[in-house]
């Protein structure tokens, strides 16, 4: 049996935060790129227990967590038609391009599609390579907006 096919995946629940934060910590200790922190994902777990639009899932090796995914079928920051937006994607590196982002992937755009919505939207850092080969892998391609910052 493939690794892929070992992995379980289990929608986010409240006593998940601590299994992000222990993936969150470990991608920080090896240096590997994470955007997320510790706060975003507290008051993401109060959202997705009171909002309805925010969808969270872990991917597991047996008890080992190794990936999550989160999403807002509704962002309230972003009010597009038709259009969901995918949060974070994160992939533990030592197990990444085995499948388990496309996996978690996947089971966000089946929830997308569940919905009647027709878009995803989504960030990614325009140095991060790796991750923008995967989106563009998965299908994603460059939007209508371009991201703009100014230091001051």
């Amino acid at each position: 049996m493939r690794l892929f096919e070992k992995i379980e995946t289990k929608d986010f629940s409240e006593c998940d935060i601590d299994v992000v934060l222990k993936i969150q910590n470990e991608l920080k200790s090896k240096g590997s790129y994470s955007f997320v922190c510790e706060k975003m994902f507290i008051d993401l777990l109060q959202e997705i227990k009171t909002s309805g639009t925010l969808f969270g899932r872990i991917a597991y090796l047996g008890k080992e967590p190794v990936g999550f995914i989160f999403g807002d079928t509704q962002p309230k920051w972003y009010q597009a038609p038709e259009c969901a937006w995918l949060i974070a994607i994160v992939v533990h590196p030592d197990y990444r391009r085995q499948g388990i982002g496309r996996r978690l992937l996947v089971e966000f755009l089946d929830k997308v599609r569940e919905l009647g919505l027709k878009r995803i939207c989504t960030i990614a850092e325009f140095t991060d390579e790796a991750t923008l080969e995967f989106l563009r892998r998965m299908g994603f391609k460059r939007g209508r907006f371009v991201h703009l910052e100014k230091q001051i």
